[in-house]
């Protein structure tokens, strides 16, 4: 698929500092089309700490720019709040978004575009751009990790994803366990996991033995997390590792996502938090690590849960011990799964000794195959089908 105008909804800005699909895929889309990208509109607290000089952009009235070739970054203009708590305000945001995008899109002359959407609260965009397709791409069970972090009621998330699903032509979940409570029809729904940047993580450019600076000195083996720490880790599971492991060190890097029971670790002597880190940074950390974890609890979030972070330990040939889930046991030939605490616990032992050079270049060659050029050609793929299958 080539010279396509697409129209990309993030939840996200471009130049955060830790990308997600999002910002990938976009990547790769811009190499042959043009991509209008809109940014997270923001909440007024948000726009509040940005004029206190906070890291969110101080734009009442929304932007566009053009960022490169092909590439136009929309910001609009801040959201209400307690969108995803009452129907009308929803409905509001959602009239402004659209406003704003449609300027947009007549000032850049996008013809027929591709309107790809990641945002649950978009249902009332859907025919009203002239799009020639429009995509849902569902990346997290928001009905219930929104409501965790105090930001909608869960019924409310649920009617949005449900009317947004009813309009949409196409779409995309990156684990089967997403949206499962809707019966959506398997002509419209595609199953594809998230991808890697089998560039930045590559073994080959970073050294087991030039540890980060914060690194340096910790005791070996380190076992490392990489991630968000949110609710769905079990953090009872880490401690259990730290006092199996006394003599090992336990690095976390990533964001404490309101875990209220991270105060748990933080006494912990061999448990180290580093705090978050970029984009460019993460992979040497994870570099630097013997073994990479996936403690997930066993909630509804943490049984759907097919995050990034696998793909990228496993492209930089780590051995992964993870939390088994039914979504988890299709990679489980690469993975090191537990069914309960003591078997992760194991796993990590066994994890240790695992220095067979061929089952680093096979989780390294496992990756590739699920590298974001070849993720995005699927994408596309599923798209132009679409889009001739309406065409008659």
């Amino acid at each position: 698929m080539q010279g396509k105008d697409i129209i990309l909804i993030s939840n996200q800005m471009l130049d955060d500092r830790y990308w997600t699909s999002k910002q990938y895929i976009t990547m790769e889309l811009i190499r042959n089309n043009r991509v209008l990208y809109v940014e997270a509109n923001y909440s007024f607290g948000k726009l509040l700490s940005g004029m206190m000089g906070k890291k969110w952009p101080v734009v009442p009235f929304g932007r566009l720019q053009d960022e490169t070739d092909n590439l136009y970054v929309l910001t609009p203009y801040p959201r209400l709040p307690y969108r995803n708590h009452f129907q009308w305000i929803g409905w509001l945001n959602q009239k402004l978004l659209l406003a704003k995008i449609r300027r947009a899109a007549k000032k850049l002359n996008f013809e027929r575009p591709i309107l790809w959407t990641f945002l649950h609260q978009t249902a009332d965009l859907i025919g009203k751009l002239d799009e020639s397709v429009a995509i849902y791409h569902c990346v997290d069970d928001w009905a219930v990790l929104l409501p965790m972090a105090g930001m909608g009621e869960p019924e409310r998330i649920r009617k949005d994803e449900k009317k947004l699903i009813s309009c949409v032509d196409v779409v995309f979940r990156v684990s089967a366990k997403l949206l499962d409570y809707f019966k959506i029809p398997n002509t419209k729904v595609f199953d594809i996991p998230n991808g890697v940047d089998i560039d930045l993580f590559n073994p080959e450019r970073y050294s087991n033995e030039s540890l980060q600076d914060d690194m340096k000195n910790l005791p070996r083996p380190i076992i490392g997390f990489s991630g968000s720490i949110g609710k769905w880790i079990n953090v009872e599971l880490l401690i259990q590792v730290s006092r199996r492991y006394e003599e090992v060190s336990i690095v976390i890097i990533g964001l404490n996502e309101k875990n209220p029971n991270i105060h748990k670790l933080q006494h912990l002597e061999n448990v180290h938090f580093l705090g978050m880190k970029s984009r460019e940074e993460v992979p040497q950390y994870i570099s630097g690590f013997d073994v990479c974890l996936m403690p997930f609890n066993r909630t509804e979030v943490g049984k759907g849960l097919l995050p990034l972070k696998m793909f990228e330990y496993l492209a930089l040939g780590k051995p992964v011990v993870a939390t088994s889930s039914e979504v988890l046991e299709q990679f489980e030939e690469v993975l090191y799964l537990a069914d309960d605490n003591d078997a992760f616990v194991q796993g990590i032992e066994n994890a240790m000794v695992d220095h067979d050079r061929n089952n680093t270049v096979s989780r390294r060659e496992w990756a590739l195959k699920y590298s974001w050029e070849n993720r995005v050609s699927e994408y596309l793929n599923v798209i132009q089908r679409s889009i001739n299958n309406k065409m008659g």
